[in-house]
């Protein structure tokens, strides 16, 4: 990867809220879900990857929600 892509990730990371940073997280996810649907007649290896990816982001976001150092009401979690 190029080294100029590299600096801007590192800083973006940096100064995304976290809102942000979730909602890039999600349409990775979406977006390597799209892709294994886009070529499913050709090619279904990366289906696997997908769904792993996608299940362990869900589960950081359940574990942060159920957290007892979760600021938010637990009626909002």
């Amino acid at each position: 990867m190029h080294r100029g892509t590299q600096a801007y990730r590192s800083v973006a990371k940096e100064i995304a809220s976290p809102r942000e940073l979730e909602a890039n997280l999600l349409l990775k996810a979406a977006a390597r879900l799209q892709a294994v649907i886009d070529s499913w007649d050709k090619n279904q290896d990366g289906l696997n990857d997908a769904l792993l990816y996608n299940r362990k982001l869900w589960t950081v976001f359940l574990g942060s929600a159920l957290s007892s150092e979760n600021p938010l009401p637990a009626e909002i979690r």
